[in-house]
């Protein structure tokens, strides 16, 4: 089942990115709010059985003694074909706790870019009623020079063949923000040489402002209800008796920290279920912890294809 995994995976400013001191900002234009304001209307921040939207994923089961301080997972950088106009289709992980969440990963979403390449996202929602996308969410401070949000991945995965991947992190952090003054924070981390690319302040949100209760991991699509839905990944559904992570859409190094250690300590999710919105269309297989490789492993993928009347 070992799949080759190739680094660099070719995301950021090339030529060693921002002068030192200052940080890339990507340019936004009317056009770009009115794209990302449509997108607020059909993104969610939770996994109710909204019309259009489809889910295979790992989720927490409710538990509200539940205090998380941080998440992870390597995504399987693929370029999903077929997905048009208004469609996305994510390979993500949210955080959240109640009307709050946090959500990142790697997306195909051509209302929000303008284009079909495979990009780093987070979408951020505050007390169920603020949402944003990338560096235009207000509160968000960038601090890597080389990788901004919304930036296009360059090597993507082929089927059967060589694998490209992403590892990110949302921790809870106690951080100098500035001259004499230090902050909590959520930090977004990326995997080359655990980079931090910037946080949110836990004071822009409500429940959120102390810890995660919840977490899910896997793959989103959403697609008008009188259009196919395109697939989740590369359209191949995951073999529930022979997983093969060559051929279908993947995340290893699912983890999670909670905030009873002492330190950010990542350990392997618990007390979990699958959900599967369509499963005609969208498939997900727990596979678990694999080997020091792969760590604990999740498959999702699915051809799409549905149409459902209003």
């Amino acid at each position: 089942m070992k799949t080759k995994v190739n680094l660099p995976l070719g995301i950021g400013l090339k030529d060693g990115g921002c002068p030192y001191g200052t940080v890339p900002i990507m340019r936004i234009d009317e056009d770009d709010l009115a794209r990302a304001k449509m997108n607020s209307k059909i993104y969610l921040s939770n996994t109710n059985e909204e019309p259009g939207h489809h889910y295979a994923i790992l989720r927490t089961k409710p538990d509200p003694t539940r205090k998380i301080n941080g998440i992870q997972a390597s995504f399987d950088a693929v370029n999903t074909k077929g997905v048009d106009g208004s469609q996305y289709s994510s390979f993500r992980m949210m955080l959240s706790n109640g009307p709050d969440s946090i959500k990142t990963g790697l997306t195909v979403n051509p209302a929000l870019f303008k284009d079909n390449k495979t990009r780093l996202f987070t979408h951020v929602v505050m007390d169920g009623r603020t949402q944003c996308f990338n560096q235009q969410c207000p509160a968000y401070i960038q601090l890597n020079s080389q990788i901004p949000l919304g930036w296009p991945v360059d090597n993507t995965s082929t089927i059967g063949g060589d694998q490209y991947a992403v590892k990110l992190q949302v921790i809870k952090e106690y951080i100098s923000t500035g001259p004499n003054s230090k902050q909590f924070v959520w930090t977004l981390r990326f995997e080359l040489e655990n980079t931090i690319l910037g946080f949110w302040p836990t004071t822009i949100f409500s429940r959120l402002s102390e810890f995660g209760n919840q977490v899910d991991w896997g793959g989103e699509v959403y697609s008008p209800l009188d259009l196919p839905s395109p697939a989740m990944g590369t359209g191949i559904p995951p073999r529930k008796n022979k997983v093969d992570t060559a051929y279908s859409t993947f995340s290893w190094f699912v983890a999670v920290s909670y905030q009873d250690s002492q330190s950010i300590i990542f350990e392997s999710p618990s007390n979990t279920e699958v959900y599967e919105s369509d499963p005609e269309a969208y498939n997900i297989v727990d596979v678990g912890n694999v080997d020091k490789f792969y760590g604990y492993l999740i498959v999702y993928d699915g051809p799409g294809g549905i149409i459902k009347s209003h």
